[in-house]
């Protein structure tokens, strides 16, 4: 079974995303606007609490749309499991190769429904998280205190069945060699 396993990137569900973003950007930004225009046949009983709330919390959601709408044109694929190890390419944060004999142990959790968490439990985690810039070190605190890589199965184009069967295949292979 010396194949490997590449699976693209799921577009719909990063159009559903940016979609959903932005429409959240908008009605944030209607208070706004209604608050601090004086339009005639608009009255400004808006409380000032949540006037300031979606001042935060507008430009957050137009970042993240930003991000979701990159991720619509974004070529590489999420995932790449072959004899060497295991490539996470699905978001800013990925660590790139993490070869099978840095791996401890992989756990396949399901979470609702057809989505599933992969966790990757490091033999050694500081080896992964010493040559990340500052932006992609919002993952490291798990990685360091906890040992392990995570991410979601969301943005899959195939089956989790077939890539945990090739995943735990290779890793059984590569335990018997030590």
């Amino acid at each position: 079974m010396n194949k490997e396993i590449t699976i693209p990137r799921k577009k719909a569900k990063s159009i559903k995303f940016t979609i959903g973003m932005f429409f959240a950007t908008v009605i944030l930004i209607l208070p706004i606007i209604i608050y601090f225009v004086d339009i005639p046949w608009l009255t400004a009983d808006t409380p000032l609490f949540f006037v300031i709330m979606c001042i935060l919390v507008a430009p957050i959601c137009a970042f993240c749309t930003v991000g979701y709408f990159k991720q619509i044109y974004n070529k590489k694929p999420v995932l790449i499991v072959n004899e060497i190890g295991i490539q996470e390419g699905m978001s800013h944060n990925s660590v790139g190769m993490i070869r099978w004999e840095d791996i401890k142990k992989i756990n396949i959790i399901p979470y609702m429904g057809n989505t599933h968490f992969i966790c990757i439990i490091l033999k050694s985690p500081e080896k992964y998280i010493k040559n990340q810039k500052l932006l992609k070190r919002l993952n490291r605190r798990s990685t360091n205190t906890w040992g392990h890589i995570s991410f979601s199965s969301i943005y899959f184009k195939k089956e989790i069945k077939e890539v945990a069967e090739i995943m735990k295949y290779y890793f059984a292979q590569y335990n018997e060699i030590d």
